[in-house]
């Protein structure tokens, strides 16, 4: 759910923004236009650039929901489809605007220029940091609130996740497995990670009960795997299907011993 509310709090207001412009209104908030004198503005096309750039941020804030649908479905391939409609879109809004005739302005009568190379590269700017924003706080979320991959070897164990490590066998003085989530356990504070409105927690907290944690669980699912390093901090995992955490640990627990 914490995907979705971010999502949407994201997307809601770059449509009523794309509404605004799909109008020919907030034509100042177009990067490179509303930095130029009335004069020169007046000679573009500001209604076919507004509606352009509105069209654009609907179908992004449209595509910005298979974030949070891929992060739900655990679905990395519908993460890349996404990042892939993304560039398209992107790359295609600026090819557009460059040789699109509606773009052109009139200079004087039955004259149409095209728009200047600055203007352009504006626009192009713009829109290529508006998508990498949005492709990176969806990255972010889908690979914060994915599950870990535990990988248990001959003499170590690999964490795969965000603030992932490995740890040898030979750090590891006691693995246990305790019936309660990590919120029972007290998750404490975040110094320095990941934390999913309260619910996928990974990196650097401190707990109130353990003092500082390094943590990759699902806050309110339970039992939680605690791995005790001898030369480190207590390691806590746990996964949204509780079947999958008790299988890790009796795989780890065999392992070491």
């Amino acid at each position: 759910m914490f995907g979705w509310i971010i999502t949407a709090a994201i997307a809601v207001p770059l449509i009523i923004l794309a509404v605004f412009l799909f109008n020919g209104k907030g034509a100042f908030l177009i990067a490179g236009y509303n930095t130029m004198s009335s004069d020169k503005r007046a000679s573009y096309n500001k209604l076919a650039l507004c509606r352009a750039v509105g069209t654009l941020l609907l179908i992004l804030s449209a595509l910005m929901f298979l974030f949070p649908l891929a992060m739900q479905l655990d679905a990395m391939w519908l993460f890349w489809v996404a990042f892939a409609l993304f560039m398209i879109v992107t790359f295609g809004f600026v090819l557009y605007t460059n040789i699109s005739k509606k773009f052109r302005v009139v200079a004087a009568p039955g004259v149409r220029m095209p728009l200047t190379q600055g203007k352009k590269v504006g626009i192009a700017i713009s829109v290529g940091l508006t998508v990498l924003l949005l492709i990176g706080l969806g990255f972010m979320f889908y690979y914060g609130e994915k599950d870990p991959v535990i990988t248990v070897h001959r003499d170590s164990v690999q964490i795969s996740a965000m603030y992932g490590l490995t740890v040898n066998f030979t750090d590891i003085s006691d693995v246990l497995l305790i019936e309660d989530s990590m919120r029972d356990i007290g998750v404490g504070t975040r110094t320095n990670g990941y934390s999913g409105a309260g619910h996928a927690l990974k990196g650097n907290f401190r707990s109130s009960s353990q003092g500082q944690v390094l943590l990759f669980v699902y806050a309110s699912s339970s039992p939680t795997i605690q791995i005790t390093r001898s030369g480190g901090v207590d390691i806590f995992i746990s996964f949204r299907d509780n079947e999958t955490t008790r299988n890790i640990y009796t795989e780890l627990a065999a392992a070491i011993s």
